[in-house]
């Protein structure tokens, strides 16, 4: 996985470039809010009933993709995981999720046990989010869906929604790409941040200017994002660099995530204490808080 296999500077870096990393702020009502743990997250403990599990590798157009799927009920939550990492990333919080509902973590193409994707085949959103609705129609894993996006997965959550915005129910950001990340980042903290953040690609066999041409197609069609009940995650710790501060980093961050959770009027930003990049391990409690609220405001919907 990416974070074990590079210096924590270069992946800091990379993490920022790719993902989205660092802090969010509020939708256009909604403060920046500290979370605790809701009631019902209260009341599961970390370790829980082991629930029926059932996997499969599903073919996509001449290649499959892997998908794990635990729990029953709709809507249906799907995990994406950010740049590197597979669907395992979400040990964390699956299980208590399908607690209340059916939740789906998938492995992208390029990421085991999932196929290579076919070199002939250019990488793009559009492309990846059309082999994740090929994945669910085939494995006749039926909407509507919450969709749950880490890092470059939220960017791609994102695509998806607009792409295919009457399946979508709501969306949960976990400290995600936004589409104009690169470039904003890069005017923010001069070009240091950009030289620095070119380093240790590929990954997923994904290049650097391929991560930037993706921001910029989900950019392109961003008004599309549907009304649909929207949170975004944030964290709260980070590290400055030799060529920025902190305060800097926290500056560029909250402009970039109060744009990102104004995509909906239903919208709200909630800050992670205590925790970084990966708030699917420092705070699970939150993330799984956070699935449960939007799939109860799309039940009532």
């Amino acid at each position: 996985m990416l974070r074990c296999t590079f210096s924590l500077h270069v992946l800091s870096l990379m993490l920022i470039i790719a993902f989205g990393s660092i802090m969010t702020a509020c939708s256009g009502a909604s403060p920046v809010a500290s979370h605790s743990p809701s009631p019902h997250t209260a009341m599961h403990s970390p370790t829980v009933t082991p629930l029926s599990m059932h996997s499969m590798r599903v073919d996509v157009g001449g290649y499959q993709l892997y998908v794990r799927c635990m729990g029953q009920g709709s809507p249906t939550v799907i995990f994406d995981a950010g740049l590197g990492d597979d669907a395992s990333t979400w040990d964390h919080v699956q299980p208590e999720v399908a607690q209340f509902t059916q939740a789906c973590a998938y492995d992208r193409a390029n990421v085991a046990p999932s196929d290579g994707r076919p070199a002939a085949i250019k990488v793009s959103a559009q492309l990846v989010a059309r082999e994740l609705h090929a994945l669910l129609v085939n494995a006749h894993l039926s909407g509507p869906y919450v969709l749950v996006g880490h890092s470059l997965g939220g960017l791609f959550v994102q695509m998806y929604a607009c792409q295919y915005l009457g399946e979508v129910a709501g969306v949960v950001l976990v400290d995600s790409t936004h589409p104009q990340q690169a470039s904003r980042l890069a005017a923010a903290l001069g070009p240091a941040f950009t030289k620095d953040a070119k380093q240790g690609f590929p990954v997923e066999g994904i290049t650097y200017n391929e991560v930037l041409a993706m921001q910029a197609e989900v950019d392109a069609v961003r008004s599309h994002f549907p009304d649909v009940p929207l949170i975004v995650l944030m964290r709260s710790r980070f590290t400055s660099s030799a060529a920025w501060t902190a305060a800097q980093f926290r500056q560029a961050w909250v402009s970039l995530q109060t744009d990102l959770s104004k995509r909906s009027s239903r919208g709200q930003l909630i800050l992670a204490q205590n925790s970084g990049h990966f708030i699917q391990d420092d705070r699970p409690d939150l993330v799984i808080s956070s699935i449960h609220e939007v799939v109860q405001q799309a039940r009532h919907a």
